[in-house]
């Protein structure tokens, strides 16, 4: 009976420590305590049958990728979850008899470890706050298939390309990337790495327009998909053309709300309706007057970026 009486006891040990402070990097950390009548639905990956109080607890820290659990009062059974109640807001839920606990101080962050992918670097965000750190996290880069990839995360955006993307501002010199991951997409954004381009050899260079005093400061930065057709902005997004007489007749250029020619990141509008994307898939990215074919005769420059997604 020895080895009963040593786990009960070790159990005991484990709930005053929880209940108590843990000392982390030479600062107090207050422990998280259970929170009755609630629970987290649709996350577990395994249910427990308990002997004796506190083995829930255990059971978790002896599983990296246990996030949390579930206890079900009087029934000595748990479940241990793959989220916590910040990752998935919306399925904690309250249920009667039953309370939450999340795993203390030494749980791995989500997507930090191949067992535990995340859907989305925004999840990752959800779930760590403010402890999220700018680089690569496990990502699963197919619902359907379940796989999983390395993918960087820079706090809720996640990066599509491994290269720089380059391209031109004349003859075609689109800068090409592929999806890393399906799912539906909110918007996109473009950091500046080096280069810039000049809509004529006269005016001063831009990372994302022309600065010829008739564009009155506007943005030529376009992702396409493979066929040519906008995505961000939206055609309908983009102003119109100028008038008959001048060789740019169709919309290519737009303004954004704090992004001028020099701004080091190219922030998209949120789409209305979410961009579904496929793994594999090829995007483009055009200066407005070579992706129309027009007034690009005294274009000139290369700009390259890193390409980020907002998945939903």
């Amino acid at each position: 009976m020895k080895p009963k009486y040593d786990r009960f006891w070790l159990a005991v040990a484990l709930l005053v420590f929880r209940i108590g402070l843990t000392k982390a990097a030479g600062q107090c950390t207050p422990v998280s305590a259970s929170i009755y009548g609630m629970y987290l639905k649709g996350h577990a990956f395994k249910t427990v049958k308990t002997t004796f109080n506190g083995e829930c607890d255990l059971k978790c820290m002896e599983d990296p990728k246990c996030q949390s659990y579930n206890v079900f009062i009087g029934q000595n059974l748990c479940e241990l979850n793959l989220r916590t109640k910040e990752a998935r807001p919306e399925d904690f839920i309250p249920q009667l008899h039953r309370y939450y606990m999340k795993r203390g101080n030494d749980r791995a962050p989500l997507g930090s470890i191949p067992e535990l992918p995340a859907e989305s670097c925004g999840e990752i965000k959800a779930s760590e706050g403010d402890n999220m750190e700018n680089k690569e996290y496990w990502i699963y880069s197919d619902a359907n298939a379940g796989n999983a990839i390395l993918a960087h995360c820079k706090d809720a955006w996640q990066k599509l390309n491994t290269d720089p993307v380059c391209y031109g501002a004349r003859n075609d010199r689109f800068g090409p990337f592929r999806i890393p991951k399906t799912g539906l997409v909110r918007t996109m954004k473009l950091v500046h790495k080096s280069g810039s381009l000049r809509c004529n050899p006269i005016d001063p260079d831009s990372y994302w327009g022309c600065t010829f005093f008739r564009y009155n400061n506007s943005l030529l930065t376009i992702i396409t998909n493979e066929k040519g057709e906008a995505i961000l902005p939206s055609t309908a997004d983009m102003e119109e053309a100028f008038p008959t007489g001048y060789s740019c007749t169709e919309k290519h250029f737009y303004h954004l709300d704090g992004i001028d020619h020099k701004t080091p990141e190219l922030v998209f509008r949120n789409l209305s309706n979410p961009l579904s994307l496929s793994r594999g898939q090829e995007l483009r990215i055009w200066y407005g007057q070579d992706w129309k074919n027009c007034s690009e005769d005294g274009n000139n420059g290369t700009i390259c970026v890193d390409v980020f997604a907002l998945y939903i």
